[in-house]
């Protein structure tokens, strides 16, 4: 698609390519029934650009071409190779496609890899296709005849029931016309994706191009692509800026949803990216280890999902082995459908909706596929009928039904976040319409379920009432240790907003950041009444000659937790170990201002004399009085501030 003439072309005089129309074909199909010759005679260009692919005559890779539609609408065609050992480079090519051009030959029939591509492309969603029989001049008419009652019994139990189908000669042309004419009222058919949405390419093709660097191909499945654009290339998360844009060997301004793409980008290395990566804006998608999905085994499959199997799985153009759950059965057989859940060995990129392909290992059998319910799951210890529900409502409950399922599973997600995850096209709306019932709840650019702050509640009573019941005289946890010790809130943000939010509901209180339940006081015993007495006692029979803690409390525990009671009462502590009494040293404040107004400076000495005490215990009360900002040094003396 991107070679070095095009490259050459002035970017701004080819502006407006970018505007055409585009429908992507995909060929399907076994060996050598006639898919590139096919290509050939609709577009004039041959596919297979391997030298191997021309020695021994049949497609290995992916082969891409074009031509424009009686519509006036250009189709890029991948023709994919229909051999069974390279089936995972079918898959690749097949991801993106909008009409699937099933190839039959006339001299075989519907053969072994037939099946498996037809298959296949009945779990991609694609929404039209068209079987072509080839090779017609190859075969008699009773022979043609008969293959085509065997074609239309088999595909009258797949998906292509009810798709046309055109009988053609490839060599003379026979019938080209009439397969034109089928795709181009399917083009009309085919709506324009959006380009509201986040610019999502898997790559299934990656070069190098001397003198402009990496080059990657794909069909752009969403948004839309610009010269400059700052992209990642996932699931690594490299950086990248789109240098250039092809559509169809042209360059363009811009790539829009739906073009088969060509992407020159700077900064990245051809080692950086390869078939099955994903190209996006940063943070739009998700790279994910674990995702729900409802799956299903086709009819005639020769395997049975059980828990934890090993499979390899096809998304986008990236092949992945993971391990499979399925949720409510013990397995699921051929011609079942179930919920479940996939495990990856590597990281995944994935969005809500995307259909993926299931495969054996060994031996390698197309077994089935499903769609991605919830790109971003939790582990789950057990799956109960709870969370079964919830995956049942992720995939097809009502808007508002699903979109309250997503913030109960995922809490506290941004507005961004949610739309993303969702995929829901009335995002917006549902979301209002879920906030002024009181489904949902906004905490600032957050949101969450009244069930998820009804676990976060939970979670902090029980904290909290069994600290009051260790540390009864303590007014409060530090809200350091609350958010430690806690497990809803991942991190800062999230939980003050919900501590915020319990407090506005009188659940709790916070103040000098201590959290307490909101109707908690300490309370006293008899007992430690009367210790509070004697270190009040204590405490202001020394006045200004300052007693240290120690002194006061000693080993005694009792007289400790008494002690850090009254420092947040009656008494404080100077440099961490000296008590004074409040109001003592509330008294000590008013003589340095008395002392400040008479001689315009405070000296030690006069502090000292005032207060009958010694040099020392003056000299911390000055020094308190420079940390609450009173006063300041000034040489030897201190003025007021």
């Amino acid at each position: 698609m991107l070679g070095p003439p095009i490259f050459g072309v002035t970017i701004t005089s080819l502006c407006g390519v970018e505007d055409m129309e585009s429908i992507v074909i995909g060929t399907a199909g076994h060996i050598d029934h006639g898919k590139t010759i096919l290509v050939k005679a609709l577009t004039g260009r041959d596919t297979d650009t391997l030298e191997e692919e021309k020695r021994r005559g049949i497609t290995i890779n992916l082969g891409f071409a074009y031509f424009t539609l009686p519509c006036g609408k250009v189709a890029g065609i991948v023709d994919v190779p229909g051999h069974e050992r390279f089936i995972k480079n079918m898959l690749a090519g097949a991801s993106g496609i909008d009409i699937a051009m099933v190839v039959i030959a006339a001299n075989e029939g519907v053969m072994p890899q037939t099946k498996e591509h037809i298959d296949i492309l009945s779990y991609l969603d694609i929404e039209r296709s068209i079987v072509v029989l080839t090779k017609i001049d190859m075969v008699d008419e009773e022979l043609k005849e008969l293959v085509l009652e065997d074609t239309k019994e088999y595909l009258k139990d797949t998906f292509l029931r009810d798709a046309p189908l055109v009988e053609v000669d490839s060599l003379s042309g026979k019938g080209i016309d009439v397969l034109v004419g089928h795709l181009d009222g399917m083009a009309v058919q085919t709506d324009r994706r959006s380009v509201e949405k986040d610019a999502r390419m898997s790559v299934d093709r990656v070069f190098s191009v001397n003198g402009f660097g990496t080059v990657a191909t794909g069909t752009l499945s969403g948004g839309k692509l610009q010269v400059g654009d700052e992209v990642a290339i996932y699931p690594q998360g490299f950086p990248a800026k789109v240098r250039n844009l092809q559509i169809h060997e042209q360059n363009v301004c811009e790539a829009r949803a739906g073009q088969r793409t060509a992407i020159n980008l700077a900064g990245i290395a051809t080692t950086q990216v390869s078939r099955g990566c994903v190209i996006a804006k940063k943070d739009s998608v998700f790279a994910t280890k674990v995702m729900d999905v409802r799956f299903s085994l086709s009819s005639d499959a020769h395997f049975t999902v059980k828990k934890m199997d090993r499979l390899k799985l096809y998304i986008g153009a990236r092949e992945l082995i993971v391990k499979i759950i399925p949720f409510g059965v013990r397995q699921v057989s051929a011609g079942q459908e179930a919920y479940g859940q996939i495990l990856f060995e590597q990281e995944a990129v994935v969005r809500k909706g995307d259909p993926f392909v299931l495969r054996t290992i060994s031996p390698v059998e197309t077994i089935g596929g499903g769609k991605v319910v919830d790109p971003t799951a939790l582990r789950y210890p057990k799956v109960t009928q709870e969370i079964l529900d919830n995956v049942r409502l992720k995939d097809a409950g009502s808007a508002p039904d699903m979109l309250e399922t997503f913030v109960r599973v995922h809490p506290l997600l941004t507005k961004n976040m949610l739309t993303r995850l969702v995929c829901l096209a009335s995002f917006e709306e549902t979301l209002q319409e879920l906030l002024a019932a009181g489904r949902l709840i906004r905490l600032q650019d957050l949101f969450i379920h009244p069930e998820s702050v009804g676990v976060f509640r939970k979670e902090v009573m029980g904290l909290l009432q069994n600290y009051h019941q260790t540390y009864t005289l303590r007014r409060g946890m530090s809200k350091a240790e609350l958010q430690s010790r806690q497990t809803f809130a991942g991190g800062d943000k999230e939980f003050s907003l919900l501590l915020s939010l319990l407090e506005s509901r009188n659940v709790v209180k916070v103040a000098d950041n201590l959290v307490a339940i909101a109707d908690f006081s300490p309370r006293l015993s008899s007992r430690q009444q009367e210790i509070r007495a004697e270190l009040e006692g204590q405490v202001r029979q020394c006045g200004y000659t300052l007693p240290s803690l120690p002194e006061l409390v000693g080993n005694y525990e009792k007289k400790l937790q008494v002690m850090e009671f009254l420092l947040k009462d009656t008494l404080m502590a100077l440099d961490g170990q000296f008590v004074i009494d409040r109001q003592l040293y509330q008294a000590s404040r008013e003589i340095a201002k008395e002392l400040a107004a008479t001689h315009g400076v405070i000296k030690l000495s006069d502090f000292r004399d005032r207060l009958q005490t010694s040099r020392k215990y003056a000299l911390l009360l000055l020094e308190r009085f420079d940390k609450e900002k009173l006063t300041k040094r000034a040489g030897e003396d201190r003025i007021l501030l």
